[in-house]
């Protein structure tokens, strides 16, 4: 019978040389690597709901103790298979300065994934599962949290440089950029393309300009 995750977790070992050279060992991560695709590819054709240890065990063809081994929750495991197919968001060391060249470096990862053929219909299948599933949705804040950070921070600077008002929000003008892509994408009949998202970053900039 496989671990269970609470097995495993509440039976910590101390880390010893033998671990330190098994973390190292080709085999280990050929194996990681092994699992996580085969949880992409999971994630890619069935949604969010998919990865669970056992499907992920089943289609890497490992134990499902393996999986539970290297990712003992879940969300660890949803986690670590959206990082191996999204793109990342720039760090704070990213920035610029400049309003615009920062929102379309910032939020270009994301119009890459909506006009994905691919990598679009799983956003919107994240959103719609992250409604009715906590673990989806903890995982969703997470990188929610993580893009308004730097979101924030190019706010600021856009306000300390008198690029925007100074009374912008940060979550309703987040929410408003955002909304904009997801309508656009899968709410209506224009086409989104780069060239499309281009044109919402600078109405975003227009409107939000100091009067």
């Amino acid at each position: 019978m496989a671990s269970s995750p609470s097995t495993i977790r509440s039976s910590p070992r101390t880390a010893t040389t033998t671990d330190a050279h098994r973390q190292d060992d080709p085999r280990v991560e050929r194996t990681r690597a092994a699992v996580i695709e085969a949880a992409s590819e999971l994630l890619m054709a069935d949604g969010p709901s998919a990865i669970t240890h056992a499907n992920v065990a089943t289609a890497a063809n490992v134990s499902r103790t393996t999986v539970y081994n290297h990712w003992p929750t879940r969300e660890d495991l949803l986690r670590a298979t959206i990082d191996s197919i999204g793109k990342v968001t720039p760090a704070l060391d990213d920035l610029t300065g400049s309003l615009r060249n920062d929102l379309a470096m910032l939020c270009a990862p994301l119009v890459a994934d909506m006009t994905d053929e691919q990598r679009a219909p799983m956003i919107a299948n994240m959103m719609e599962r992250a409604l009715h599933d906590p673990t989806v949705a903890a995982v969703r804040d997470e990188f929610l949290a993580s893009f308004r950070l730097v979101f924030a921070r190019v706010i600021d600077n856009a306000v300390a440089a008198g690029e925007l008002r100074n009374d912008i929000d940060v979550d309703r003008s987040l929410a408003a950029l955002m909304g904009s892509f997801l309508f656009v994408r899968f709410m209506s009949k224009i086409v989104f393309d780069d060239a499309v998202a281009q044109a919402i970053l600078d109405d975003f900039v227009l409107v939000n300009a100091p009067r």
